[in-house]
Order: C-alpha cells, then sequence, then structure tokens
C-alpha cells in the first residue's frame, strides 16, 4: 500500500467536493484538512524546489489563503496521484482530462524569467518527496491526535 499527498490549492478551493469526487474515483481518500496555508509550512513542502523564484513566487500567491491538504493510499497511490492530477513540466498546459487542466485558471499566468507558468489548482507530491511529504502533514496538522492517543513523534519518522 503506497500513500501520497495532495494540496487543492486556493485557486480551485471552492470546488474542492467536485476534485475530491475524482481523486476518491481512483484512490482512497484517508484524511483531508481545510487550512490557511502559512509561509513556514509551503517553505517546508517545497524544500527541494530548485528555482529559487518560483518557489517565492508559489509560496507568495499561496500563503495566508484557504486550501484543502490530504493523503490518498492506494496500490499504486504515488503514480495515480500525478496521474489524476496531471503532471506537465513549468509552462505547460497538462492533459485535458486531468485535474490541473480542468480547474486551473487558464487566464492567471506568470512569467519567470524566460519561462512561463500556469497556475495550477492542485499540488500532488513528486515519488521521491511523497513519503516525506505525507509525514510533514501528519507532524503538521494531526499532531493534536497523536497526543489525544499517544502516538511518539517517532513512530512516524521517515526512515530513509
Amino acid at each position: 500500500m503506497e500513500y501520497s499527498l495532495f494540496m487543492i490549492k486556493p485557486c480551485a478551493y471552492e470546488k474542492k467536493e467536485e476534485i475530491l469526487k475524482i481523486i476518491n474515483q481512483k484512490l482512497k481518500i484517508v484524511y483531508t484538512r481545510n487550512i490557511i496555508l502559512n509561509e513556514e509550512f509551503l517553505n517546508k513542502l517545497y524544500r527541494h524546489e530548485k528555482n529559487e523564484v518560483y518557489k517565492a513566487i508559489n509560496t507568495d500567491q499561496l500563503k495566508e489563503k484557504k486550501a484543502c491538504i490530504g493523503i490518498v493510499s492506494g496500490e499504486n497511490a504515488i503514480q495515480d496521484l500525478i496521474d489524476i492530477c496531471g503532471d506537465k513540466p513549468l509552462g505547460t498546459l497538462c492533459e485535458e482530462n486531468s485535474i490541473r487542466y480542468k480547474f486551473a485558471p487558464k487566464e492567471e499566468i506568470m512569467h519567470i524569467g524566460e519561462q512561463i507558468f500556469f497556475v495550477n489548482s492542485i499540488h500532488k507530491a513528486a515519488p521521491e518527496e511523497a513519503l516525506y511529504q505525507v509525514t510533514l502533514f501528519i507532524k503538521e496538522f494531526l499532531s493534536d491526535e497523536f497526543n489525544k492517543n499517544n502516538i511518539a513523534e517517532n513512530e512516524i519518522e521517515d526512515d530513509r
């Protein structure tokens, strides 16, 4: 069983129920939480983003706004979530059947240096980041549940 993280971004938050239904058709949604994004969490979430300008613009665009963040599970949850959400490089619109294409505010375009960035509606964990991002979500947003159930932090650490 695999787990992965998604975040319905502020630009698509009003359509979250429709997006959750699409995700739930292929994957089991284990947990969701509506949050107000803060810069500290976003910097942790995007810790491996190599393009510092993109990271700063993305963080600035998202911080202090409502989002829905959650965890999915399934036999191939990491790749299935990527397929459902869409996965095109910076400056490219995703496939028409993807969540990113269907729910993206296509009129919102940012220019970063020589590249064009289409604002997208959903974040999904990259394969190499899935375990870290699920663990981050648990630590950041479910610590009250752990305290209530006496679960120690070292029981959820990434062993890599």
